[in-house]
């Protein structure tokens, strides 16, 4: 396959498009951000990257919390706007519903189907952002994004973001996790080898 080399963009596909909740000078704020991952499973911790500049990082350097909302396809409207205007000059407390879980200083979404509350463990920066690595310390989910007793992704119909500037909804499942990779044939020039267990493959060892 002919590879082309382009200018040095972080191409990583796809991108979780998530609604930062704070509390800033003691209103809600929310922050529309494409740069959020698990750092662990157990213990739950996330990270979030935000530029120093947002509005919504005072919030967390003065409360060392914030959450994670995932909005669904039908918020990209509302989603969108939280990306473009800044809380400095609009009060986006109104964009949303807001409740708050076991804390104060974490406002979360209702329309969201998923919430996480989070607190800091450490700030890193980076250039001209702040990496807050937090553990998440209650989750809530909507009630109908559950098929069988466990979530459906389908139902929690994430929005996602990419580089091309464009949303996207989920598409068809390919495969199943720890299961898939026990079809693969290993060629005999690469025969020997000790299989991974299940918590190799999962840290891609």
């Amino acid at each position: 396959m002919n590879k082309i080399r382009i200018d040095t963009l972080p191409l990583i596909y796809p991108l979780p498009a998530v609604l930062m909740g704070t509390m800033v000078n003691g209103v809600a704020n929310y922050t529309t951000l494409g740069n959020c991952g698990i750092v662990s499973v157990e213990p739950p911790v996330i990270h979030v990257s935000s530029d120093k500049r947002h509005h919504g990082n005072k919030g967390i350097r003065d409360s060392q919390r914030f959450s994670v909302n995932i909005p669904s396809t039908s918020m990209v409207v509302k989603t969108d706007y939280c990306g473009i205007v800044s809380g400095l000059s609009v009060d986006k407390s109104q964009v949303f519903g807001t409740f708050f879980g076991g804390h104060a200083a974490i406002p979360m979404i209702r329309e969201c189907p998923v919430n996480l509350a989070c607190e800091v463990i450490t700030v890193v920066p980076v250039f001209d952002m702040e990496v807050f690595i937090a553990k998440v310390v209650e989750t809530h989910v909507d009630k109908d994004c559950f098929t069988g007793g466990w979530l459906d992704t389908k139902k929690i119909d994430p929005l996602i973001y990419c580089m091309d500037n464009r949303y996207w909804s989920v598409g068809s499942e390919v495969g199943r996790g720890f299961e898939d990779g026990k079809k693969y044939a290993v060629p005999q020039s690469q025969a020997g080898g000790q299989p991974a267990d299940a918590g190799d493959a999962l840290h891609g060892w």
